[in-house]
């Protein structure tokens, strides 16, 4: 395991190899600070930090650290010095100012003490502990580097992706605009928004051609309606039941204004169920009259049909004469869409605009 970092060169030391400054407790190397390594130190042993303060008392003994020189044992006499010219001896005396070129082996200088087994042992405990580190780096180097690779793949697909709409964009402004581009995107905005008005009218029935008076009952009307035609309607299937539309007078009428036709009654049900049962029982009742129903005057035919929206009325209106005219038998209303068949067993269109009129029906000129 490493020790504790040396206060001097920073390297790791053992605790039991290194020495501790009494004073600030920092660890050193004893060659750090010039300590021998047998030699025995005080509890009270300072460090160099904490020393350099103290006012020193010059005595000749003082012990000078880094005096680890090189010292050459050949005299002047012995070392041959030769010039950059040529191989003439030069005098000592002309050693420093003469150009020199100067050889010596090994031996000239004092021989290094060879490391002892204890400093090798710490030595390579650094090593270690320097290796570990540098392994736990590169662990770290590589995750970090795997998390930038995915944000940079994430990057460049979103660039991939702007791009890419962006060239669409440019396509789609560098290309000449269709004829008939605006009205059909017009036409279409038109349609849906009929069908989601369509759509509100789900639970709606209208009734027509039942006679107006002045203190007639609307909502006692759908009931008694619903009775005849075998559903029973209770207070809350009914969330409300009114005529609309303004009345139509005739003032060509011997008595005086006469009402020239009475106005729809509109009524919404609680439940798409309790509408969807009294229309089915009123095509399976067709040609019912208000003398069924019990009401004073002359009898006259009533119609129960899905309420529709202002186009659909007048959409259904010139299909229902268009297949008049192309001897086309059934054009009906389901769920507020516009259905036509030219007879049993053939296929069945939707017919959603004029367009389709002219598609199914065929041109008709009266239309």
């Amino acid at each position: 395991m490493p020790g504790i970092k040396c206060g001097g060169c920073g390297r790791f030391t053992s605790t039991q190899d290194g020495v501790k400054c009494g004073k600030c407790l920092a660890h050193y190397h004893r060659a750090c600070v010039g300590v021998p390594i047998k030699a025995a130190l005080s509890a009270g042993w300072r460090c160099p930090e904490c020393t350099k303060g103290v006012v020193r008392d010059n005595r000749a003994d003082t012990p000078v650290r880094g005096t680890s020189e090189c010292t050459i044992k050949k005299s002047a006499e012995q070392v041959p010095f030769t010039t950059a010219v040529g191989s003439k001896p030069v005098s000592p005396v002309a050693y420093d100012s003469a150009p020199r070129a100067m050889s010596y082996t090994d031996n000239d200088c004092i021989k290094i003490p060879p490391v002892s087994a204890t400093d090798a042992s710490a030595i390579m405990e650094e090593l270690r502990a320097m290796r570990a580190e540098i392994q736990s780096f590169r662990k770290e180097m590589e995750l970090e580097m795997a998390g930038l690779k995915v944000a940079m793949g994430s990057c460049n697909d979103r660039i991939d992706r702007l791009e890419a709409r962006l060239d669409a964009l440019e396509q789609r402004a560098s290309d000449p605009p269709k004829p008939g581009a605006a009205e059909e995107l017009i036409e279409d905005l038109m349609r849906e928004l009929n069908d989601r008005d369509q759509a509100l009218l789900v639970n709606d029935i209208e009734i027509t051609n039942i006679p107006e008076a002045s203190a007639d009952n609307p909502a006692h009307v759908i009931q008694v309606i619903g009775l005849k035609l075998g559903v029973s309607l209770d207070e809350r299937d009914i969330v409300s039941a009114e005529r609309v539309g303004g009345r139509q007078l005739n003032a060509t009428g011997s008595g005086g204004a006469q009402e020239a036709r009475p106005r729809a009654i509109v009524v919404r049900l609680a439940r798409r169920e309790v509408r969807d049962r009294l229309l089915a029982s009123a095509r399976v009742r067709r040609g019912a009259t208000t003398a069924d129903l019990d009401m004073p005057g002359p009898a006259r035919r009533f119609f129960l049909n899905e309420r529709l929206t202002r186009t659909n009325r007048q959409l259904f209106r010139k299909a229902r004469d268009a297949a008049s005219l192309t001897d086309w038998k059934y054009v009906w209303t389901k769920r507020g869409r516009i259905l036509a068949r030219r007879k049993a067993g053939d296929a069945t269109h939707w017919i959603r605009s004029e367009a389709d009129i002219s598609r199914v029906f065929g041109p008709v000129d009266t239309v």
